[in-house]
């Protein structure tokens, strides 16, 4: 792997000193492009999670519109927004190379005071060789990462259920994409480990409909949400997407690779994490059926370390002491594994016809969640359960009507182990929504 970049790392740089050589047509005239979604969301939930005053391990920040009424009472109606403008542009070298730049701004629609308001900003250059980009974006597994379809969404994880803007997660319940002292916290089957962390990508000119890409990412740590945790953790991706048609019948399907080396993250004692996906769409006459997985990985080494803050769980631990199961902490090889690694896979079947869609989906994820479990709680993991239905009607050029109801149910593994405090590990409930998608 380290090979492949370095060779494309060099032939990135030959490219652009050639091309620096070269002159323009023109200067870049940047585009401006972008969309912007609006939902009205209702929500009905679980009454005890409701009425627990600390709304789950944490604290009460889970709400659906981060309000709380009195004694963790919810406010269970909102409107949420997802929007972005973007500026694009390119231009054809004289020597054949065309080069362009992206940049998205996010444009207002999400309550968690904490996404930048550059989302993505990133240059590309492109040639016979392939593309390479470099700059603040996903990773050339999230890029072709093939999912189960969704008519209103694109996909479960990007709807306001999937975002958990809908039905409250509590905070203890761990998702996919999690590293010790930092998550993504997702509901994805796509490898999002370093969000939009600076990095370059090298995509392959497409052969028979297969595209190959690699991506390399210097610090994954490193992302548009303004946390920079201590060491570096670099990472390194591949990726295969085919596409095709056979008569009737179009195929698409992936596989990705994310390795991230994480032993210069200080004292958590951890050493890498890695993933792998896949996933397969089927068309024919209008039908799509999709499906994707992800299993991850964590693997660790206690010896020499001490104090473990985790911000997962929102609290510091020390070492060898017994404060929330965590005794023997840091003493041997052979402790409790510290491993956030899990699986997830969705499903689903969507149908378009004309200005139509409509799509009918599951969503699944098991993650490895406290450190040291009872024997109560052996065994067990967090999980996340989605079952969404959803609908798109095209009312004209750019303008689509939307509605989703779907139904989530959140898990903590310590439930049921509790006691008094128990209804403050899991939650569900369903959600009704409808909105408006403008796309310019």
């Amino acid at each position: 792997m380290k090979k492949i970049l370095l060779a494309s790392t060099a032939l990135v740089a030959a490219s652009m000193m050639y091309a620096g050589a070269a002159e323009a047509a023109e200067k870049i005239k940047l585009n401006i492009g972008g969309y912007s979604k609006w939902w009205v969301v209702g929500v009905w939930q679980s009454d005890a999670f409701q009425r627990t005053s600390a709304n789950g391990p944490g604290g009460s920040g889970n709400t659906v519109n981060n309000t709380t009424n009195g004694s963790g009472q919810r406010v269970n109606a909102d409107v949420k927004g997802d929007n972005e403008i973007w500026f694009s542009g390119s231009t054809a070298l004289d020597n054949g190379l065309k080069v362009g730049v992206f940049v998205s701004m996010e444009a207002g629609g999400h309550s968690d005071l904490q996404t930048d308001v550059i989302d993505a900003s990133y240059a590309w250059i492109e040639g016979g060789f392939g593309k390479v980009l470099a700059g603040a974006l996903v990773n050339g597994t999230v890029m072709t990462h093939v999912q189960a379809p969704d008519a209103a969404n694109g996909n479960i994880g990007g709807s306001m259920l999937g975002l958990n803007f809908a039905v409250a997660k509590p905070s203890s319940v761990l998702t996919m994409n999690n590293i010790v002292g930092y998550s993504q916290s997702t509901n994805t089957t796509a490898i999002g480990i370093d969000d939009k962390a600076e990095k370059i990508t090298y995509v392959a000119p497409s052969f028979y409909g297969l595209t190959l890409g690699a991506s390399y990412i210097p610090n994954a740590m490193r992302s548009d949400s303004r946390v920079t945790p201590l060491g570096r953790a670099s990472a390194y991706g591949a990726t295969a997407l085919y596409t095709n048609t056979f008569g009737p019948v179009g195929v698409k399907a992936s596989t990705g690779y994310v390795y991230t080396d994480l032993s210069a993250l200080g004292n958590f004692g951890v050493l890498d994490y890695q993933a792998l996906s896949f996933g397969t769409q089927l068309s024919y006459a209008g039908f799509t059926l999709g499906g994707s997985a992800q299993k991850s990985v964590q693997n660790n080494d206690r010896v020499g370390q001490s104090n473990l803050t985790n911000t997962l769980l929102g609290a510091t631990f020390t070492a060898g002491t017994s404060a929330n199961g965590l005794a023997g902490i840091g003493t041997n090889k052979g402790s409790a594994p510290l491993d956030f690694g899990g699986v997830a896979y969705d499903v689903s079947l969507m149908y378009a016809s004309g200005p139509y869609a409509v799509s009918f989906g599951y969503y699944h994820s098991e993650v490895n969640g406290i450190m040291t479990p009872t024997a109560a709680q052996s065994g067990k993991k967090d999980t996340v359960e989605f079952y969404q239905a959803s609908g798109k009607y095209n009312l004209g050029p750019g303008v689509d009507a939307l509605a989703t109801i779907g139904y989530a149910d959140y898990k903590d593994q310590r439930k049921g182990t509790m006691g008094i405090s128990d209804a403050a590990y899991e939650n569900s409930g369903w959600a009704a929504m409808t909105g408006l998608s403008l796309t310019f």
